[in-house]
């Protein structure tokens, strides 16, 4: 069969390397993909959703899986289907619950979900009126898409002022700062918790703990993911069954049964795990509707079932006949990123700020063969040196009988990799 993957990043390489592996799978397509991506499938130059599905009609695509939440909420599921043309994802209603941050935050409230107390808001003075009267810490978040870095967590008053400064007036982040979602402030443990569902049954994934702070411990600015492992240092059968009981199966009933939403894809869910009474309670910060960047450059690997085999189950709602399998070995990320460099007027500070591209990447030739090779930001030029395009340029994937070898081995790998202002934090895997 083929199969068309739509995205350009480390999350989408993986899918499409997951596929590849697929002994039903003839021919992997990825729109429009980087320059990992090329050696793994054959890249098409399509931007537009549109461009997409003519190209899906023309090859005759059997099933077309995507990666990113901007063409799934800008309707390429729906366009999809009304050609009659197989794809995994979310419809455009359904994209809401993570095209609107504040939009999904009172859904999941009617719903009885966990969620922090929020309010949302239009205007800036009033939302600065309600940051100095809460009495509580909060997070500022933009309400549209903002490329995993719309979410400004806030110390004080003044940090919530600025955060509001920011989205709403200074509109770092374009159009998703027309409202803000502002949330109480939780303190607990952070769980990305991933599913696949036909709109009926939900099947949890394996997890994996993933690492968004720019610096080691934690510190600086949040990114789209700086690193990832898998399988999850705490999560246990019991804790699963509490996130499915009080969230995941709840909410996909309640959009479908209150909403007319058929969710079909990807469930992910960010989480606050809080200790309360003799408990924990799943506080829902977030809804992703797509597989996370790090997570699934682990995540994938560890999953022996067919993707392909997933999928139809996905599209026919048979996905409680199928129980995935998983390889109980350790899956370790490391993300290699443009870091701080000299420009011509000044310094270039670095992912996930200012960052400069076009630099010459060395090494990736030389990583060792039982390690996997993730592009994110590649390409080549006219004499095909392999270049630096984005923030986050590449990952690489070990694996290992414990955590502690899976990490030893990808810090060794990492090292053969060289390119300007290379950075990469050194903490993955560590307690």
């Amino acid at each position: 069969m083929k199969v068309l993957v739509v995205g350009t990043g480390g999350r989408d390489h993986s899918i499409a390397w997951k596929f590849a592996r697929s002994p039903r799978v003839k021919t992997v397509y990825v729109a429009h993909g980087n320059a990992g991506i090329a050696e793994t499938a054959t890249c098409v130059n399509l931007r537009t959703i549109e461009e997409m599905a003519a190209f899906a009609e023309r090859e005759k695509i059997d099933l077309t899986f995507v990666g990113p939440e901007k063409p799934l909420s800008a309707g390429i599921v729906d366009l999809f289907e009304s050609r009659g043309l197989s794809i995994i994802g979310p419809s455009l209603k359904a994209s809401r619950l993570e095209s609107s941050k504040c939009d999904a935050k009172v859904i999941m409230r009617d719903l009885g979900i966990p969620v922090p107390e929020f309010e949302n808001f239009s205007d800036p003075d009033k939302a600065r009126d309600y940051v100095r009267g809460v009495g509580y810490p909060v997070v500022v978040k933009a309400d549209g898409l903002a490329a995993g870095k719309g979410a400004l967590v806030c110390e004080s008053v003044q940090d919530a002022e600025d955060a509001i400064r920011t989205i709403m007036e200074d509109r770092a982040f374009g159009d998703a700062g027309e409202r803000v979602d502002i949330e109480r402030r939780l303190y607990g443990r952070e769980l990305s918790f991933f599913c696949f569902t036909d709109g009926y049954t939900v099947v949890p994934m394996v997890a994996a703990q993933d690492y968004k702070r720019a610096r080691e411990n934690d510190e600086g600015k949040n990114t789209g993911g700086m690193g990832s492992y898998s399988p999850h240092p705490w999560l246990n059968d019991s804790l699963v069954g509490t996130i499915m009981n009080r969230v995941a199966e709840p909410l996909i009933a309640g959009v479908r049964e209150k909403h007319g939403i058929l969710y079909r894809g990807i469930l992910y869910l960010g989480l606050m795990l809080v200790e309360e009474g003799d408990g924990v309670t799943p506080y829902v910060l977030e809804i992703n509707i797509r597989l996370g960047d790090p997570e699934a450059q682990v995540i994938l690997p560890r999953l022996r079932t067919d993707l392909v085999d997933v999928s139809e189950a996905i599209l026919q709602g048979t996905l409680a006949r199928l129980q995935p399998e998983w390889d109980p070995r350790y899956r370790l990320c490391l993300i290699a990123t443009s870091g701080r460099t000299k420009g011509k007027k000044g310094w270039f500070k670095g992912y996930p700020e200012r960052y400069k591209i076009g630099l010459p990447i060395e090494g990736v030739d030389d990583i060792d063969k039982d390690c996997l090779v993730f592009h994110s930001g590649t390409e080549r030029d006219g004499s095909g040196r392999l270049l630096t395009t984005g923030g986050r340029v590449l990952c690489v994937v070990s694996s290992g009988d414990t955590l502690a070898e899976a990490r030893q081995t990808a810090l060794l790998e990492m090292e053969k990799i060289h390119f300007e202002g290379l950075y990469y934090r050194k903490d993955i895997g560590l307690a």
